[in-house]
């Protein structure tokens, strides 16, 4: 054995000496000998003696107990004070650096070498302790534990060792409390941390808990205790020993394999677990739903659906190899349920691989794409059916035309397109509204579909408008067979909600090849046809002609001109006196549109109208006579001219959604004249839908307007909403003044009217009057008032003046013709 080292500090140079003779006798090595504190601690470090005798009373700035306080903790070196005094303050400095003996002097080579012994043998305890220690601290933080120990009487945590790395809590020894302890846990989890000291300290069963602890960075952890408690002892009293652990990443792994299993239990989807060699080790419950198959039936089997004969062999052999090289594949595979019917399955399959890169398992998840499937049909149903009559859409229908076309074009025969158009359907809508409008499509569509052979489509494009594909249409008499039969189908009486409506149909048709080369060209053709058999009465038919075309560009270009002159101020009013046939004087005038048009002169109400429903802005047109005639009404008053009642025609849609109600409102609020200089002429059409026409016209009524109905005679009659009507008026229409008094069915209309609008109190005004045999006529059957040229014709607003001026006294004297 290697001979102790000792290191000697003392400042008397014979004892020094005559020391270091006494430990090289007993055997030791001096490896220096030091007079002051300074020395020891330049050489410590190089030299680390094993042990240090030191005198306590040295030379210089440092004694030798500060010299003692100041050597390295780490090198735990044993020192040996020496002293020739034992007073108590000099021994309580000493104590307080923990040395590992004193010798008195003078002492004997036997104290000196016994005390040295003990020394060598304490620090080896001490090393094997501190090793112990060690390890066990390292062990601890290994395992992310820290020991803990409180003492059951006094409630302190005498000893935390590394607890505060794990919890964070801080504090050792006689500073930490159990009280201090609970402060770091979760409010919720203290009651429990209560409950577990109480138990321990009833017995000495060990006891594991889990609860949430606050670190110090404010974090919540999860955090295992388990304990043990000891009982007293002579020198030990109860005692609870035991070790504290974060579990949170345990606590997070245990609720994400319990979510797993949730989401494994729970999902629809089918999830399998497969072994190596593709066999069943566990199944979901939404695998047996999907399949109908038990779980008992499944366990330790291939799924059917990767059985030889059930996927295609090139498939199959796709999923095998994708397996075998990436582990993984994900596609749509044909299953079956238990009872046999077809299962549509997107299947995603992996491998599972143990840490040697083996494959330990497969999962597979499956979804039943029946339901997916079920609504692209239906999607693309909807895609191209039209969802009120079941027909085929546009697009459908212009895809079929395609297909037709191109084997028309192959085996060289003809095809003929028949574009319908239902005659005044826009009427139906809107008077009767739109329920009824559908309940008439749906009723046309089935009786064309019975029309037509079943190889022939039947298309509705939008609104009223349908398209008829004729294949094998050779001979153009069978065609135009078929489009009578479609009309003679269309026209049968229809009966919506307990009313008989009679319908009719337009009907173009065009010709492949002679007539068009391509889609487009073919249904413009039709439905250029389609215009002029609706021009030549309706509820027929015509082939197309290149004049047709013609004929459709000149009515484009008639649309757009009549909005440019909406747009540019170039539409005007002028105005026809009514004439009261008791007095002979003007009692009101009636508003007609009129068009000065910068290059044709001056146009009528034919040029105008029909390019304004054929365009779509029939209603602003409608706006803007209202606005301005109400205007004209304000100029002539400030003019210093009588009251003048105005008659303004609407038309239909302006009825709608109370646009006529807002125009009149409008119209009165902006110029401020009376209510009642303004009248509202309507037709018998318009009464067809008698809720919202009837609540419109109490509303303008309310509003002080006057009503009247125009063209009495000529519509659809509604006697039986006639009585509740809050009119004023009935307009005669000239068709049925013309005649008289050669024509005697004129003569009794004309009689009729008069008198049931006299039984109703209503007044009547006469239209179309021309000669003094109409005047006589209707005066002798107490007419009111009448209109036309025999009195005046429209005029421009400036020239009114004049004419109120000039007056007319005898009523059986033209005026102005």
């Amino acid at each position: 054995m290697p001979a102790t080292r000792i290191m000697v500090v003392e400042d008397e140079r014979i004892v020094a000496l005559h020391l270091r003779h006494q430990l090289l006798k007993l055997g030791y090595e001096v490896v220096f000998i030091a007079s002051t504190g300074d020395q020891v601690l330049r050489r410590i470090e190089s030299l680390r003696p094993d042990v240090v005798l030191m005198d306590i009373h040295i030379e210089g700035d440092l004694d030798g107990i500060d010299t003692v306080a100041r050597l390295p903790p780490e090198l735990h070196i044993p020192v040996i004070y020496l002293t020739a005094y034992s007073e108590e303050p000099i021994l309580a400095r000493a104590r307080a650096t923990k040395p590992f003996g004193f010798l008195l002097k003078p002492f004997s080579e036997r104290e000196l070498h016994a005390t040295i012994q003990m020394a060598l043998e304490r620090r080896t305890v001490e090393v094997a302790l501190r090793d112990s220690e060690e390890h066990l601290t390292l062990a601890l933080q290994a395992a992310g534990m820290g020991a803990w120990e409180v003492d059951a009487q006094s409630r302190r945590i005498i000893r935390a060792g590394h607890i505060e790395q794990v919890f964070g809590c801080g504090g050792t020894g006689g500073d930490a409390s159990w009280e201090r302890f609970l402060e770091h846990v979760v409010e919720d989890d203290r009651a429990l941390l209560l409950r577990a000291y109480e138990h321990l300290t009833g017995g000495d069963a060990a006891l594991q808990v889990e609860f949430r602890g606050i670190h110090a960075d404010g974090s919540v952890r999860w955090l295992r205790a388990q304990g043990k408690s000891i009982p007293p002892r002579a020198e030990h009293p109860q005692r609870i020993i035991g070790v504290l652990q974060d579990v949170s990443d345990h606590k997070a792994a245990e609720d994400r394999r319990r979510q797993a299993l949730t989401v494994f239990e729970a999902t629809r989807d089918g999830l399998l677990i497969l072994d190596p060699d593709l066999r069943i080790v566990t199944v979901n419950p939404g695998y047996c739903a999907i399949t109908g198959h038990d779980e008992t039936e499944l366990l330790g089997r291939r799924p059917h659906m990767l059985d030889d004969g059930m996927q295609p062999a090139d498939l199959r052999d796709e999923i095998m190899a994708a397996l075998g090289e990436g582990g993984r594949w994900r596609g749509e595979i044909q299953g079956m349920h238990r009872g046999g019917e077809a299962l549509p399955l997107l299947m995603n399959i992996a491998a599972v691989r143990s840490e040697h890169d083996s494959v330990v398992h497969y999962v597979a998840a499956f979804t039943d794409l029946t339901a997916i499937r079920a609504a692209e049909q239906r999607l693309q149903h909807l895609a191209h059916y039209d969802p009120l009559t079941d027909l085929p859409n546009r697009l459908l229908a212009a895809d079929r035309l395609d297909h037709a076309m191109e084997r028309c074009r192959r085996d060289r025969r003809a095809l003929a397109v028949l574009f319908v158009d239902l005659d005044f359907f826009k009427r139906i809508n809107d008077t009767l509204g739109h329920s009824v409008g559908d309940t008439v499509l749906k009723t046309v569509a089935q009786r064309m579909r019975g029309a037509v052979r079943a190889e022939d489509t039947v298309a509705r494009l939008g609104g009223d408008e349908f398209m008829v594909i004729l294949e094998q249409a050779e001979n153009p008499d069978d065609i135009a067979a078929i489009a009578m039969k479609i009309r003679a189908a269309v026209t049968q009486p229809i009966m919506v909600g307990g009313r008989e409506l009679a319908t009719s149909a337009s009907i173009g048709i065009s010709l492949f090849p002679d007539d068009g080369q391509t889609r487009e060209s073919l249904i413009q053709a039709a439905d250029t046809a389609m215009y002029a058999a609706k021009e030549t009465g309706r509820n027929g038919y015509a082939f197309y002609t290149r004049e047709m075309t013609e004929r459709v560009i000149l009515a484009a270009s008639s649309d757009r001109e009549v909005r440019r002159a909406l747009a540019e101020d170039e539409l005007v009013l002028f105005y026809q006196p009514q004439i009261s046939m008791e007095t002979g004087r003007l009692e009101g005038m009636e508003a007609l549109i009129r068009w000065r048009h910068p290059v044709r002169g001056l146009l009528g109400p034919a040029e105008i109208i029909p390019a304004a429903e054929r365009g779509g802005f029939i209603i602003d047109i409608g706006d803007w006579v209202v606005a301005e005639a109400c205007r004209q009404i304000r100029r002539w008053r400030e003019c210093g001219l009588p009251p003048i009642r105005v008659a303004v025609n609407v038309s239909a849609q302006q009825m709608r959604n109370g646009r006529l109600l807002r125009a009149v409102e409008g119209a009165l609020a902006e110029t401020g004249i009376s209510p009642d200089s303004l009248e509202i002429e309507i037709t018998e059409s318009m009464l067809q839908n008698e809720e919202e026409c009837i609540a419109t016209l109490h509303a303008l009524k309310g509003l002080g307007v006057t009503l009247a109905i125009d063209d009495f005679g000529t519509g659809y009659s509604c006697l039986s909403s006639l009585k509740s009507l809050p009119i004023q008026r009935l307009k005669i229409d000239r068709a049925f003044i013309q005649g008289i008094p050669g024509d005697l069915n004129d003569m009794a209309i004309a009689e009729a009217i008069i008198a049931m609008a006299h039984r109703l109190r209503l007044s009547v005004v006469a239209e179309g009057v021309e000669t003094e045999a109409h005047m006589e006529f209707l005066r002798a059957l107490g007419c009111e008032g009448v209109q036309g040229f025999f009195h005046a014709r429209p005029m421009p607003a400036s020239d009114v003046p004049d004419f109120v001026a000039g007056g007319i006294t005898d009523s059986r004297a033209p005026r102005r013709r």
